[in-house]
């Protein structure tokens, strides 16, 4: 059975649900709300500040990157990177250590 699951990831057939990590300091000229507009493709994301978002997504880092790519281009900067959740430490609100409990537990089912 575990087999023929990793089996379906490799070959595309189940949409892995992860974390990313995503600094994005978008060109001149470029809204927030064009921003949200693309976070919000992904199936949620928390925002952090005006330029870190968490994001979870079954999207993988090359789908993001297009995405956003055109909000940077040619004056901004943009980092995407998986966001390794279960080794998580730090001081933050009590809304995103919920949002990241909730999110984690409901991680590819």
């Amino acid at each position: 059975m575990l087999k023929d699951l990793m089996k379906k990831r490799m070959m595309g057939g189940i949409k892995v649900k992860k974390f990313f990590s995503i600094f994005i300091n978008p060109k001149k000229g470029c809204s927030v709300s064009q921003v949200e507009d693309e976070m919000n493709k992904a199936l949620d994301w928390f925002r952090l500040n005006e330029s870190f978002w968490v994001v979870y997504s079954s999207s993988d880092i090359d789908r993001w990157m297009g995405r956003l790519k055109k909000l940077v281009d040619p004056d901004g900067s943009l980092f995407i990177c998986e966001l390794n959740i279960e080794n998580r430490n730090g001081w933050m609100t009590e809304n995103f250590w919920t949002w990241i409990k909730e999110k984690n537990t409901h991680s590819n089912s």
